[in-house]
């Protein structure tokens, strides 16, 4: 499961033309990290839109289909670097072997065991957020478990503002001791789910404002109509306006729709 790694790993230490070979490593882990293959459901609606702000940075999405349930992970590694988005990517296999291993239901327990690993291995400044859920179309229910990451938005089809799912524990790789706890709600058809990274919320205009978690739910208010990739691409395109066509932190959001 590490191969997209060795093989980046083989490319920067080849010698020649490092440059050339620096690149083609970035561009892969890039691909790894960001290009998720979106599944289909008949009764749920998935957008996806990543960008990183460099040539490689430290998000990630991860899209995982089990007996019928669709599991998510986002991920941020702190930092910009490529070592950013090596431990994002070493994360997100991480996650899908444990998830493999110790099962999807109790996704709290994927957390506390990747909490461990994460611990025990990052350096002493570094860290990620995380958050790791699931929705299953038929019962409609959605299970998260949150470490650190940007909360989970829910506009419900009868709301006129926002609901958030403010549970969390601490971010990944700080304390080796630390749990996580699963969180649960249930869905109705027409209910929306937006998930992100802070690039999104924390992205500047031209005098050093920030767009703004507010801003955010009152665009999802006004364009609640919109299909699931339609509405994720359109964030995009309002946080991009709003920042003067650049965004400064790598970003990522993902969209769900139980139809």
């Amino acid at each position: 499961m590490y191969g997209s790694i060795r093989r980046a790993i083989e490319a920067l230490t080849l010698g020649d033309d490092a440059e050339r070979h620096f690149d083609l490593a970035a561009a892969r882990i890039q691909r790894a990290l960001l290009e998720v293959t979106v599944p289909s459901f008949e009764s749920l609606e998935i957008g996806v839109h990543a960008e990183p702000a460099r040539l490689v940075g430290g998000d990630y999405i991860d899209l995982y289909v089990h007996e019928g349930t669709l599991l998510f992970g986002l991920g941020d590694a702190s930092g910009k670097s490529l070592a950013a988005a090596l431990n994002a990517l070493m994360l997100r296999y991480l996650v899908r072997g444990l998830l493999l291993s110790v099962g999807t239901v109790d996704l709290a327990t994927v957390v506390n065991h990747t909490n461990t690993v994460v611990a025990e291995d990052v350096q002493a400044d570094q860290f990620i957020t995380f958050i790791l859920g699931g929705i299953d179309p038929k019962s409609r229910v959605m299970r998260v478990v949150n470490a650190g990451h940007e909360p989970p938005l829910i506009l419900r089809s009868a709301a006129s503002s926002v609901e958030t799912l403010w549970k969390h524990g601490i971010v990944l790789g700080i304390d080796q001791s630390s749990t996580y706890e699963q969180e649960e709600t249930q869905l109705a058809a027409g209910d929306l789910v937006v998930l992100y990274t802070d690039g999104l919320t924390e992205a500047t205009n031209e005098r050093g404002e920030l767009y703004t978690l507010a801003r955010l739910e009152e665009f999802l208010v006004e364009h609640r109509d919109q299909a699931a990739q339609q509405l994720a691409d359109s964030i995009f395109e309002a946080v991009k306006a709003y920042a003067g066509a650049e965004l400064r932190d790598d970003a990522t959001v993902l969209v769900l729709r139980l139809t």
